[in-house]
């Protein structure tokens, strides 16, 4: 649906310019054959360039298979699944500024690596300072 035009969206917002992104909506009544035609037209659009990464939401649906099993056919091509805006604003920013990697594998694992950091829980932490330091007599 609207996740990947939703984060694309706000992924250019955040990083203030314009990345070479193509946001494909998998909505009601588009067919899993038109989203592996638009998905191939798109990694054709990006043939030149030295890697292709394809972000997904959920592993096992459509958007994600379909990718998976185009991304066999192009050796360039990774497919990225659970996708986050750390992970997304991350790639964008890497193509605005011309940094994102010859290797796709490496590219995949650096993705990878900031989705891990940027998960977390917040926990409110109550308890008191530590008041037993001891005085330094002055």
């Amino acid at each position: 649906g609207g996740f990947a035009t939703g984060l694309a969206s706000n992924a250019r917002l955040l990083a203030g310019g314009e990345a070479d992104i193509t946001a494909i909506d998998f909505n009601d009544g588009y067919t899993p054959e038109e989203l592996e035609e638009d998905l191939r037209r798109a990694i054709e659009t990006y043939k030149d360039r030295s890697s292709v990464m394809i972000l997904t939401d959920i592993m096992g649906g459509t958007p994600y298979l379909k990718a998976a099993a185009l991304s066999v056919q192009y050796e360039k091509v990774r497919v990225l699944h659970g996708v986050s805006a750390a992970l997304l604003l991350d790639l964008v920013i890497r193509n605005m500024s011309g940094n994102d990697g010859a290797d796709p594998d490496s590219l995949a694992e650096e993705l990878l690596q900031t989705a891990r950091e940027g998960l977390g829980v917040f926990k409110l932490d109550l308890t008191a300072p530590d008041e037993t330091e001891e005085e330094d007599g002055i």
